[in-house]
């Protein structure tokens, strides 16, 4: 008996791995386009404003994130707390931030990290369009794709159940060190026929620094 029980749970793994060795990244990524919502309803993705509550895991100061997106070359992130009020801005490769009046060029790591904050919210129909730089491979339940552009590494990983982004890793050097950034994404709910992560937790260098929850989206069509 224990003999064929052995059998039937190598035959169980031996099916995983083929069906983990057969999923291709063209194929997975058009069945995450499809867990979204469709092709029709993911353009709602390419271009829209969202607000975000921002619960502060580093200090006692909450606050909120002004976003907005346009796909794929453009992110304004306007962050204000009770103390302070940020912008940050990237269009097409170029950085800017603004404190108050001050407003100054963003270069090196401090840039990288604002490509980064781009690239992690790339809709899987964006994340098609870059298939040949991307690398399939998995890790556990998920499936992870790489994207490399220029300097800077985003790894999305993806449920092997739902086909959603569970989680994203941005990568950047600062030097010879790595950093690494991580956003879990939960609280799936449909908005204008697309799914949308209404929680997002975020990390950065392994420390919990914030808890994000969306409070309104708005989405435009594009000229």
């Amino acid at each position: 008996m224990s003999r064929i029980v052995g059998i039937f749970i190598s035959m169980i793994v031996l099916g995983i791995s083929a069906n983990a060795e057969a999923m291709t990244k063209d194929t997975l990524m058009a069945n995450m386009i499809k867990a979204y919502g469709g092709e029709s309803s993911l353009v709602h993705l390419n271009i829209y404003k969202q607000v975000w509550h921002i619960e502060t895991k580093v200090s006692d100061k909450n606050g909120t994130d002004n976003r907005t997106v346009i796909m794929p070359n453009a992110l304004t992130t306007k962050l204000v707390y009770p103390h302070k009020t940020e912008e940050r801005i990237l269009d097409k490769g170029v950085g800017i931030k603004k404190f108050g009046d001050k407003t100054i060029n963003v270069s090196g790591p401090m840039l990288d990290a604002m490509k980064l904050q781009l690239l992690r919210v790339y809709s899987p129909l964006i994340i098609s369009q870059y298939s040949k730089d991307i690398t399939l491979s998995t890790v556990d339940k998920q499936f992870m794709l790489s994207l490399k552009v220029d300097e800077v590494v985003s790894e999305y990983f993806v449920s092997s159940e739902t086909f959603m982004i569970e989680k994203v890793v941005g990568r950047l050097h600062l030097g010879e060190q790595e950093m690494e950034f991580l956003t879990l994404y939960q609280d799936y709910k449909m908005v204008n026929g697309v799914m949308v992560a209404h929680t997002e937790v975020k990390y950065a260098g392994g420390i919990n620094t914030a808890i994000m929850r969306l409070k309104n989206m708005q989405s435009f069509k594009a000229k």
